[in-house]
């Protein structure tokens, strides 16, 4: 499916949930869809996005997580996927882009891109609720089954050619410590929890 297909179907399903973004596309698209402040965008530790969310699905075991991750990141972090198997807390639906390259590095492949089956691996590691979409009408379908357990999506996505030589800055207009004020706001806001102190942190 193209990428704007997948981001529209993720969207069309989406109510509110607080959310995850991984570095690149998914960070990107999903501002340009949203503008939502409850999302994370964790631009600076490419592969840990599953460790930020698996600890947020932790603190906040009332609220459904979602994490839009690349397979670039998992393959940064293949450990983090033997823990969330190991957890597998059902208020975390992990979303994986394959487009089987590092797109925000204008397409350059990603080692053994085109044999890793990301669904397989999820399953060897003993997830139990994997999905596989090729198309945004499978897509469309593995989100509608969703019922209030983990669950790991894959959804295979064509990469695309960008008019750019240099990753562009993210489209969010803030970044670094102000994206973790915004959406730490937003969850104390949204749930009644203090999270920063009076000295702010």
């Amino acid at each position: 499916m193209k990428s704007t297909e997948y981001f529209e179907t993720l969207k069309s399903h989406w109510t509110g949930q607080l959310v995850v973004c991984a570095l690149g596309e998914n960070s990107n698209e999903w501002w340009r869809l949203t503008r939502d402040l409850g999302s994370f965008h964790l631009h600076g530790g490419m592969g840990f996005a599953s460790s930020f969310a698996m600890g947020l699905a932790y603190s906040l075991p009332d609220e459904e997580i979602w994490l839009l991750n690349s397979d670039g990141g998992v393959c940064m972090n293949l450990g983090g996927l033997l823990t969330e198997a190991q957890q597998q807390p059902p208020n975390l639906k992990h979303f994986l882009l394959s487009n089987r390259c590092y797109q925000c590095l204008l397409g350059a492949p990603l080692v053994n891109s085109e044999h890793t089956d990301y669904a397989t691996i999820a399953r060897g590691t003993g997830m139990r609720n994997v999905h596989r979409a090729d198309s945004a009408e499978e897509l469309n379908e593995a989100l509608t089954s969703l019922g209030p357990e983990h669950a790991f999506v894959v959804s295979e996505v064509e990469p695309h050619r960008r008019d750019w030589r240099f990753e562009p800055p993210p489209p969010f207009p803030y970044e670094g410590p102000e994206a973790k004020y915004v959406f730490a706001r937003h969850v104390e806001r949204r749930t009644g929890r203090t999270i920063f102190g009076p000295r702010g942190y």
